[in-house]
This record gives C-alpha cells, sequence and structure tokens, in this order.
C-alpha cells in the first residue's frame, strides 16, 4: 500500500492530464450536465492546466502561489468558453471538481506513493 511505483515522468504526465480531465468530466456530469459529453474539452482543459502547471513548476520555478494560479485560471477561462456556466453552476462545478481531485490524489498516493496532482502533499506522511 505505501510503495512508490516510478514511472516515466511523460507517463507521469499523461496520467495527471487523463486524471484531471475525470474530476473535469465528474464536474460536468453532476453539475453542468453539458450534452454530449464532453470528452474533448476535458482533455484540452485538462492539458492546459497541466502543461502550464509544469512549466511554471518544474521549468521556470516560478512561486508557487503563480505555479499553481495560472493553470486554476485556465481551467476557469477555458470552462467558461467551453460550457458557459453561469457564476453558481461554475462555482459548484469547481467544488465538486476539486474534490473529484483531492480523493483521486488521496487514492492514487496511498496506493502508487504518486503525488504529482498535489506535488506539495503527499498523504502517506499523515496515515
Amino acid at each position: 500500500m505505501f510503495n512508490e511505483l516510478q514511472i516515466p515522468d511523460l507517463l507521469g504526465q499523461i496520467i495527471s492530464i487523463v486524471l484531471m480531465a475525470v474530476t473535469i468530466l465528474i464536474g460536468n456530469r453532476l453539475v453542468l450536465k453539458f450534452k454530449p459529453t464532453p470528452y474533448w474539452q476535458a482533455l484540452v482543459i485538462a492539458t492546459t492546466s497541466n502543461l502550464l502547471g509544469k512549466l511554471f513548476v518544474s521549468v521556470l520555478h516560478f512561486p508557487g502561489y503563480i505555479s499553481y494560479s495560472i493553470p486554476t485560471i485556465a481551467y476557469f477561462i477555458l470552462s467558461y468558453y467551453f460550457f458557459r456556466p453561469s457564476l453558481k453552476q461554475v462555482v459548484y462545478y469547481w467544488l465538486v471538481g476539486f474534490a473529484a481531485y483531492m480523493a483521486i490524489h488521496i487514492i492514487i498516493s496511498l496506493l502508487f506513493g504518486w503525488t504529482f496532482m498535489f506535488p506539495f502533499w503527499d498523504i502517506r506522511k499523515y496515515v
């Protein structure tokens, strides 16, 4: 349960994008109810946000408040562009997606030792 499964960085990035896209689809399913199911939009939002995060965290080494804010802003802008939610919907959509993101992080951290969804929060330290 607490063994770390080593994977190449590129595979980790791909897994991170797919898992984030899943959280977007969960938010859509429970809150936005956008039809048809927005698979490609979720992948575009997740890919953009993840690559911006990788750029600002790992390449440019910007401070956390910038490195994590820019991908989040991109997530909101692209979500609005694709789905046109009301303010209330976007708040609920984000909360549901964030809760799903946290749940997935906890599960993959415990099972595989992966912390790439929240690199600063290794849940194994608290269990």
